[in-house]
């Protein structure tokens, strides 16, 4: 069974990869995708991602729905602690939180890489929690 397929079945839904499927109206997935959606959330978001999304660059799927989207965006970094510690990489989450992005994490922890430190994705059922309370009613707010 190909990961697409994968997907589908336990998500119950259809899955996207081509910025240009022909399934939505006009064979824009890049445009038709984020219309629908009350928020978007990219899990993981690597360091390359990150840059992308902070210098407007569109050149996959990913990217295109981000900047066609008019939901707020969340990202969840995931990467090396010394990769979340470069200054570049530093600059761009400061410019998407000036952007008005959402960033949830990163956490501290073990990483794939055998380091433990700061850069590690929060785990799924956080991110849940925490998109939950993204749309919360905020009652002092």
């Amino acid at each position: 069974m190909s990961r697409l397929a994968t997907f589908q079945a336990l998500s119950g839904h259809a899955v996207y990869t081509d910025l240009w499927d022909p399934r939505p109206h006009n064979a824009m997935a890049h445009i038709e995708l984020s219309r629908r959606a009350e928020a978007f959330l990219i899990a993981p978001a690597t360091a390359h991602m990150l840059s992308k999304l902070a210098h407007g660059a569109c050149d996959d799927l990913i990217s295109t729905l981000a900047a066609a989207r008019t939901c707020p965006l969340i990202v969840a970094p995931a990467m090396n602690r010394q990769m979340w510690d470069n200054p570049p990489n530093q600059r761009n989450i400061a410019q998407l939180k000036q952007d008005g992005v959402t960033v949830f994490g990163p956490a501290s922890g073990a990483q794939a890489c055998g380091e433990t430190g700061e850069g590690r994705m929060l785990e799924p059922y956080e991110l849940c929690e925490l998109l939950d309370g993204f749309f919360a009613e905020k009652l002092l707010a």
